[in-house]
């Protein structure tokens, strides 16, 4: 039986993921501090595994490649579901600190500010290349 690159890299990142993951929360239970360090590893490791079981490589044709027209176009739509899901969030998390501790948090409020703006600038300095 031969396992592919693709299915190897996603077994390996999805047990990575699985400990580190594991372990943060294991901390979380415990009262232990789960700082910047510890979802910065979970985040890593799952955005790996995700990327992992997603795309396929040139001599493992297992799925979509990313250089690959189909690939292209995953990303292209990905992408911009993932801002306006972003926006969103952002947005979400603006009203919960502000239902929670009744003020603004300022520098949520500018990061919310400049997500909004994001997308019309790139698509203005994209533009720019094609005229």
């Amino acid at each position: 039986m031969r396992y592919s690159t693709r299915k190897w890299g996603g077994a390996i990142f999805g047990v990575t993921s699985a400990i580190i993951i594991g372990y943060t929360f294991y901390m979380w239970l415990t009262g232990q501090t789960v700082g910047f360090n510890e979802i910065i590893s979970c985040a890593i490791v799952l955005s790996a595994f995700l990327s992992a079981i997603t795309w396929g490589t040139p001599d493992d044709p297992d799925g979509p490649r990313q250089d690959e027209e189909l690939g292209r176009h995953i990303t292209m739509k990905s992408a911009k579901i993932s801002y306006f899901v972003l926006v969103v969030l952002l947005l979400l998390a603006l009203a919960v600190d502000k239902w929670l501790f009744g003020r603004e948090n300022t520098t949520l409020l500018l990061v919310f500010s400049l997500s909004i703006i994001i997308l019309p600038l790139t698509e203005w300095l994209v533009s720019r290349q094609y005229r």
